[in-house]
């Protein structure tokens, strides 16, 4: 009864303090309400057509589209993605305002070839990208800083980032985007934090914005504050502060899912210093706190099943140093340094026999990265140099034998030329080195002592690029690449535990190699229909083997990770944008398949086949853009997965989505909208979530608002 009191106390303290705060912000509502009605019925000015057509033109050119924005790139220069000759995906500031995204799963439901999922009791997410996932297969990156974390069980390769911290999240897909580490065969996550120069506005030496949001499934509270001051030009600070609470959701049926109420503390702050003409210096630190319960196995309905409230806390600290001086081409520094680390504090509270009972996960990761370009001519072509070597050292620990403790440390370098003949012709040819070090312990048996254990290696991965334009806004690319991804600490070192007498170590795993090909093209068009649209696109086709392949094998008694043979991966992605002054279309699709060539598993399916997806969203404009409403539709293909001596079949899906985002000033916005809103129940696949649950894990409708009080000056 009385840790009753102590919740229901603190749950009061938080609804009068949002209270207090979202009457400030109601206040602030109903005082514009007035002004934008007055300017809602004045009368607009006559504009003859040649005035139309170029301010049409001129919002173009305003205008950035989710593949002009500029980022990271295969190349490891900033460029548009539209640009890249390679599969890359950007999730812009207004795709996150959009989605209202809850978890860092949400911002990536119209990225082809992508698919991130919860276990439903965990807040972390695992992303899943053309069908390889966990133990480091897609690389994920905070401002630059990898994200390792995994524990026993259904969380392995996963990682904790809140959506309000976030201004970008960059996606290159295949073992392509090893130019930016080693391991991530798969490809590569990138979010970016908010910076004081995207948030200020020209005119702006400070600013403060309050963002209040709700959200009936789960009963889900969340405030952000973001606020941020430039003493002078050369030198700025953001810092931002959010808090999330929510409830167990219900699904489609109506049912409750268990365990899915979290309490989520997030913040970060960030300094930007230009001491000089083409220096800058970027110094960040993000500290995140869960609360939430986890279960051995995510939707499980067995008694016997053991619970745990759980405490997680990351942090992460950054420091970036480029230098571009505009009068010299030999140089396009970039280095940075960085440390990160997730601690996970568990306390059984089930079953009865174990309650009291705690255990712990530790994994943190400390590197650095330095990288320079060097740009000349010659006769016709433009030619670009890119070298550099990276660093990073991770280390795990556990009080759980089958954990895999140890310390994982990588390092590499990349040398790479770039020609462009004429903007007709492009070549790129690369090579990278990667080299690993294991270290861990092992034991006899449990009560023997541990004894010290190591494994080391290393490879050359070449890549070769063509890309042809024929005729202007339409490029034709080939590409070939290889990706060098070293045995996991878990793969490697994890010892006793479940699974009949419990895992046995395998100290001589093999790395896995990726091979890939890929062909696509790449359209960028402007002014087809009239003088202010735009048309960008992506198609691309890929077929990857993955040589080594580790998977867990069952050997009766025990179980253990071996190299089970060639992973093949085949699909074809498309993802597109159509941008008007009437509004925008945006279509993403993705269709893999994702098999063992050979091996003991020849011709099954990887246990983490990708769902085929299709994903179309049309947005409307009106009001001069002030009022911005759509609807996105999202559809999820059959999976038929083999578990031991099971067959599981998850079926097809599709859920529809509303939105509204509506500026109601430079000082308000609302965003509102709908998830699920026809209520469907289903699964995911790609989760933890037991097969034999009795109930489906998938979120049902979900009615969203949130209202965003902005001042400066």
């Amino acid at each position: 009864m009385g840790v009753a009191v102590i919740l229901n106390s603190r749950r009061v303290r938080y609804l009068l303090d949002t209270a207090i705060v979202a009457g400030v912000a109601g206040g602030s509502f109903w005082a514009v309400v007035p002004g934008l009605a007055q300017n809602a019925v004045q009368p607009a000015p006559v504009q003859n057509e040649t005035a139309k057509q170029d301010d049409a033109e001129k919002k173009r050119k305003e205008q950035v589209l989710q593949l002009d924005t500029i980022t990271i790139s295969p190349t490891i220069q900033n460029a548009a993605a539209i640009d890249a000759m390679a599969s890359t995906s950007v999730v812009t500031q207004r795709d996150i305002d959009r989605i209202q995204a809850t978890t860092a799963a949400d911002l990536f439901r119209s990225t082809p070839g992508v698919h991130a999922s919860l276990n439903g009791d965990d807040p972390a997410t695992s992303i899943n990208i053309r069908g390889l996932q966990e133990y480091g297969r897609v690389a994920v990156t905070l401002d630059g800083a990898r994200q390792d974390y995994w524990r026993v069980g259904h969380g392995s390769g996963s990682f904790y980032i809140e959506p309000e911290m976030l201004k970008q999240v960059t996606v290159i897909r295949g073992p392509v985007s090893n130019a930016y580490g080693s391991g991530g065969i798969g490809g590569l996550v990138a979010f970016e934090t908010k910076d004081a120069g995207d948030f200020l506005r020209d005119n702006e030496t400070w600013a403060l914005s309050e963002k209040l949001r709700y959200e009936t499934n789960g009963k889900g509270w969340m405030t952000s504050t973001v606020g941020a001051y430039r003493f002078h030009e050369n030198f700025d600070i953001i810092g931002n502060l959010n808090y999330r609470d929510s409830d167990p959701y219900k699904n489609g049926d109506g049912d409750v899912v268990r365990w899915t109420g979290e309490r989520v503390v997030s913040g970060l702050g960030k300094v930007t210093i230009r001491p000089a003409e083409g220096h800058e210096l970027k110094f960040g630190y993000s500290r995140q706190k869960y609360n939430d319960i986890m279960t051995g196995s995510s939707g499980s309905t067995s008694a016997t099943l053991s619970t745990y409230d759980a405490s997680t806390i990351i942090n992460n600290y950054t420091g970036n140093y480029t230098y571009r001086p505009e009068d010299n081409p030999l140089w396009d520094l970039s280095m940075n340094a960085y440390y990160s680390s997730t601690d996970n504090d568990q306390y059984q509270i089930w079953k009865p026999a174990d309650i009291g009972k705690t255990r712990f996960y530790n994994v943190s990761t400390a590197g650095f990265r330095a990288y320079n370009s060097s740009k000349f001519e010659t006769d016709a072509m433009t030619h670009t140099v890119t070298y550099g070597v990276d660093y990073y050292k991770m280390r795990g620990e556990s009080d759980a034998d089958n954990f895999g403790n140890g310390d994982q440390q990588a390092y590499g370098g990349v040398l790479q030329w770039q020609g462009d003949y004429q903007k007709w012709l492009e070549l790129i040819g690369a090579v990278r080195y990667d080299g690993y070090r294991l270290d861990g312990t092992l034991k006899g048996d449990k009560t023997a002592s541990a004894q010290d254990v190591s494994s080391d290696g290393h490879r050359f991965s070449p890549r070769l690029s063509i890309g042809v334009t024929p005729w202007d806004g339409i490029q034709f690319y080939g590409l070939y690449s290889q990706g060098y991804r070293v045995p996991h600490m878990q793969d490697m070192f994890r010892q006793n535990g479940s699974h009949g007498s419990g895992y046995e170590p395998n100290l001589l795993l093999e790395p896995e190699v990726a091979t890939s090909f890929e062909a696509g093209i790449n359209l960028r068009q402007d002014g087809i229909f009239d003088a202010g649209d735009q048309l960008r696109a992506k198609l691309n086709f890929f077929h990857t083997d993955v040589k080594n392949y580790i998977n867990t094998v069952s050997k009766g008694s025990y179980t253990t990770s071996e190299n089970v043979g060639t992973a093949r991966l085949r699909g074809v992605e498309l993802e597109g944008t159509y941008d008007n002054w009437w509004g925008y279309v945006n279509l993403a699709a993705s269709f893999t398949n994702a098999e063992m060539k050979d091996g003991i598993y020849e011709g099954q399916s990887l246990s983490n086949t990708p769902l085929d997806n299709v994903s179309a969203t049309l947005g409307l404009k009106a009001f001069d853009e002030k009022l911005i409403y759509g609807v996105e539709y999202q559809s999820f293909g059959k999976v038929v997965r083999p578990s031991g001596k099971n067959v599981y079949t998850y079926p097809r899906y599709d859920l529809v989505n509303v939105f509204a985002n509506v500026k109601m000033n430079d000082h308000l916005k609302l965003d509102f909208g709908i998830d699920n809103i026809f209520n469907k129940s289903y699964s995911d696949a790609q989760t933890g979530w037991s097969p034999t649950s009795d109930l489906d894990q998938g979120k049902g409708r979900t009615f969203k608002i949130a209202i965003t009080g902005r001042i400066g000056g």
